[in-house]
């Protein structure tokens, strides 16, 4: 190879890497942009829910936020939860401020950019809050539950020890195969949603567990399963945000029962 060649050939080499260098950093630009663009929490309606209850609320850690029954001696079970995507955490503070006034401990994880698939191992790392409460569930809120299944079926692969007994899918679906375990599984979608994909739910209902129950809200969405507002794309609601947020407590509290 001539000196010319060589030095064309560096030339392409350089280039190209300069191409991918490119491409990569537009591409963590665009998703940047993507994921800053989330709902937020909205502040009023969740002060409506907080002030009607008694639950302790507190900074587990800085991406945890522990939602304790007022009477620490009467906990029925613990709860795991995964936010929906693109959806600021504490949005979901009401759901759990009403589970916790029904004597759950929820745990509210934060998610990095907002999406679950970031950190679908997030339940982990619990264990002393685990140990203190003989049942636990993880649920999920949309993409959220999606994350929540497939950390189950990270721990069954792994042959890892099963810390929950069940899952709650709220406008969700399972991508990962249970039919085979003996887990509990809890559905609750609205009937006016318009967000979630029906098809992809009803093919992954072939996933589910032998011991499931379905809810269907009468003139719930995809949204009030949180409190930020609605998302684009969403039916139109025929129950105000906080009822559907307390019919949905409520269904989960008669399931684990």
């Amino acid at each position: 190879m001539t000196t010319f060649t060589k030095h064309k050939a560096k030339k392409i080499i350089l280039c190209i890497a300069l191409a991918l260098l490119l491409l990569i950093a537009s591409s963590a630009i665009a998703f940047k942009i993507y994921a800053s663009n989330y709902y937020k929490a909205d502040a009023g309606i969740i002060s409506e829910i907080e002030s009607q209850h008694a639950a302790t609320v507190t900074e587990y850690n800085e991406d945890t936020l522990l939602f304790v029954p007022a009477d620490e001696n009467k906990i029925k079970a613990g709860i795991v939860f995964y936010p929906g995507g693109k959806v600021e955490y504490t949005a979901y503070s009401g759901l759990m401020y009403e589970l916790a006034q029904r004597g759950y401990m929820c745990i509210l994880t934060r998610m990095p950019e907002n999406l679950a698939f970031l950190d679908i191992d997030a339940a982990d790392g619990y264990d002393d809050l685990i140990s203190s409460v003989p049942s636990w569930y993880i649920a999920g809120h949309s993409l959220g539950g999606v994350a929540a299944g497939m950390y189950i079926g990270d721990l069954i692969e792994n042959g890892d020890t099963m810390p929950f007994d069940g899952i709650i899918l709220l406008a969700s679906y399972i991508t990962e195969d249970l039919s085979d375990t003996d887990l509990k599984l809890l559905s609750i979608y609205g009937s006016n949603d318009g967000v979630i994909n029906l098809e992809s739910y009803k093919e992954n209902k072939v996933n589910w567990p032998a011991d499931n129950t379905e809810y269907i809200l009468d003139g719930g969405i995809h949204s009030f399963f949180g409190c930020y507002g609605i998302q684009s794309g969403d039916g139109k609601p025929a129950m105000t945000n906080v009822e559907q947020i307390r019919q949905t407590a409520a269904i989960i509290d008669s399931w684990i029962q």
